[in-house]
């Protein structure tokens, strides 16, 4: 045997407890830390896919408002486009206005979803676009919302004003469980 080996004691019980001790303390942690990364989300913070969710309209609806909305792209007449400008945006918006063309009376919108959520509830969204008639009137119509609609996901809506009176712009505002996200004016219309 080595000199310095001879002086040293020789290990008891309580040492060899503490070195399990200490081994089952750091294993435990490395057992916590993998299943908080490893999670998706915790159990409160799941939304169920059976919650419904009522939504109510914000803003109250023109009486006379056209329902010829559809979220598909119909054909767009050969007119000159027009581009929107961006309001200041919202801090966080649940659905964001990413862009918005407007030919004539057809209105194409690309928004996404982007929640704080673990999933996005399309049926909480609304959609609401404020058409600026020439004579000075207003008038809204809600778009439909598509059920399939994940967060994180972009969706493509579109809204045509079909009356006679010229338009001279547009209000585009977005809902999440009745709270404005996000709002976009197009043309000559005014908040």
């Amino acid at each position: 045997m080595e000199p310095h080996e001879q002086n040293r004691p020789p290990t008891d019980a309580l040492q060899v407890a503490a070195a399990i001790c200490v081994a089952l303390l750091i294993a435990g942690e490395l057992m916590v830390l993998a299943y908080i990364f490893l999670s998706h989300r915790s159990r409160q913070m799941r939304v169920h896919a059976t919650e419904v969710v009522e939504v109510s309209p914000p803003l109250r609806a023109n009486a006379n408002a056209s329902s010829a909305i559809s979220t598909t792209l119909p054909s767009v007449a050969a007119t000159a486009p027009t581009t929107a400008t961006v309001t200041p945006p919202m801090v966080n918006p649940a659905v964001k206005i990413v862009s918005a063309h407007r030919n004539g009376a057809l209105l194409q919108l690309r928004l996404r979803a982007q929640t704080g959520e673990a999933e996005f509830s399309a049926t909480a969204a609304a959609v609401s676009v404020e058409w600026h008639l020439a004579d000075g009137s207003r008038q809204v119509e809600w778009i439909a919302v598509p059920v399939a609609w994940e967060n994180f996901a972009f969706q493509t809506l579109a809204a045509r004003y079909d009356g006679a009176m010229p338009v001279r712009g547009c209000v585009v505002r977005t809902y999440y469980r009745q709270q404005l996200q996000d709002q976009l004016l197009e043309g000559n219309a005014q908040p």
